[in-house]
């Protein structure tokens, strides 16, 4: 599969750099380019920046063609959409020469806002200016993405510095504007590497950017859980797995960073064609492959597998790399211990008391696991449930025999069982462990 094609036009994202692959004028074939201005869900939602003109005829095209926006649909002009290619930048040598003219670059691509200013710096310009041999669409995109206008098409270059300005005083100033703009969005990024290398050597989670979801490990690979402060049952609670990050900052636009689990410093975090895993570091594993490319709005590029997104996949939650965008996840790196004391603040104290009082004993939860496993291999049901409770477990029993099965029923009945026995104490704290474990106490007498 072409890691460049376009799959879902939802996944666009502004200042993207796409192209569509031209076959009508048979035998030669040529790729039109644009940039993504803003993003939609459907083609007449999105609108892309580019050299156009809706004229019919070619000199009158040429004539009236300028830097304009118009919507996805106009910018395929009934040409299919799978031949449309999202471009990549900053790639690797190897995957440079395996592609089709103009779908990959070494180049490095500017941040999105410096790419989007430079949009909105030429939009309405270039009328009459269009030229296949020195400035066409390839040259102005290339130009809003890299600062330089080249065609890799025609391997040639913009007779100027910036498309159709001429060196003028008035467009002097004009630029000189636009390069303050460009410097404060740098600056900006800038100081989001600073806080990041703050981080550098720390206890750090691994977030899915605006939720909840955190990353953890379960066996080697890492998968994406939900933790809710609110969630009182420590059974429910699921703790996200503390990473130790290296980070290498070589401009403002390109940020390298890896992980090693926090309490396992040997385990490093690696992209195999398979998930994200957590593994030892050796000699006949490659070092790209423990490296991740850290993206302006949050994407971890895998810096082997020619360059891989990292993304979830939907029906676990699996971190894995995927050879397209489109299912490409943003993540923050956040502060483990920031996070950790925002949870303990979230949480009632005296709630906290109450809980540990009756959960703390480690051996009355061992007690009641125990005591599930044996009702569970003999598919009975606790004489001490009530009708409630026994609905409540006929409804979620899990019938395949499985460890992570059997214990997801034993945390649920755990706290099933802790309700019915407050609920029949009258919300008192228990503190007998016969009396916690059994219906009847030998000292307390039955709970009534």
């Amino acid at each position: 599969m072409n890691t460049c094609a376009v799959q879902d036009v939802g996944s666009l994202r502004p200042a993207d750099h796409i192209c569509i692959w031209d076959t009508s004028r048979w035998p030669f074939r040529y790729t039109h380019h644009g940039i993504v201005f803003t993003s939609g869900a459907s083609m007449d939602d999105i609108s892309i920046a580019h050299v156009w003109s809706r004229k019919t005829g070619l000199r009158a095209s040429q004539k009236d063609s300028r830097f304009l926006l118009t919507t996805l649909r106009e910018f395929l002009n009934q040409r299919p959409i799978q031949d449309m290619r999202r471009v990549q930048y900053n790639s690797s040598l190897v995957a440079e020469a395996s592609s089709l003219l103009g779908e990959v670059h070494r180049a490095r691509a500017d941040a999105p806002p410096v790419v989007l200013a430079r949009c909105r710096f030429l939009l309405g310009l270039g009328e009459g200016h269009f030229s296949i041999l020195s400035l066409n669409c390839e040259h102005v995109a290339l130009w809003c993405t890299t600062g330089v206008g080249w065609s890799k098409q025609l391997l040639s270059r913009t007779e100027t510095k910036v498309p159709f300005l001429t060196a003028s005083a008035k467009s002097a100033q004009v630029l000189e504007r636009l390069e303050l703009q460009l410097k404060a969005i740098r600056e900006e990024g800038q100081e989001k590497n600073k806080q990041l290398e703050a981080l550098r050597g720390k206890r750090v989670y691994l977030r899915l950017k605006d939720t909840g979801r955190f990353a953890k490990r379960l066996g080697d690979a890492l998968y994406l859980v939900s933790d809710d402060p609110d969630e009182k049952d420590w059974a429910f609670r699921q703790k996200p797995t503390a990473l130790r990050l290296q980070v290498r900052v070589s401009a403002y636009n390109y940020v390298r960073v890896g992980f090693e689990e926090f309490d396992k410093p040997g385990d490093a975090l690696c992209a195999s064609a398979s998930a994200l895993k957590l593994a030892r570091r050796r000699a006949i594993l490659p070092k790209r492959g423990f490296h991740f490319e850290l993206g302006w709005g949050g994407e971890l590029q895998s810096l082997r597998l020619r360059r891989w997104f990292i993304g979830a996949q939907t029906r676990d939650g699996l971190l894995r790399p995927f050879s397209s965008r489109d299912k490409a996840a943003a993540f923050e790196i956040v502060d483990a211990d920031q996070v950790d004391a925002l949870w303990v603040a979230l949480e009632d104290p005296s709630e906290v008391e109450e809980l540990e009082a009756v959960i703390k004993p480690r051996r009355q939860r061992i007690e009641m696991v125990r005591k599930h496993f044996e009702e569970v291999a003999s598919d009975a049901t606790p004489k001490t449930a009530s009708d409630e409770m026994r609905g409540a477990v006929l409804k979620r029993k899990i019938r395949i025999p499985t460890a992570r099965a059997m214990m997801a029923q034993a945390h649920y009945r755990f706290k099933m069982l802790l309700k019915y026995k407050m609920s029949r104490s009258g919300g008192r704290v228990i503190d007998c462990e016969e009396e916690y474990i059994s219906k009847t106490c030998s000292r307390c007498g039955a709970i009534n």
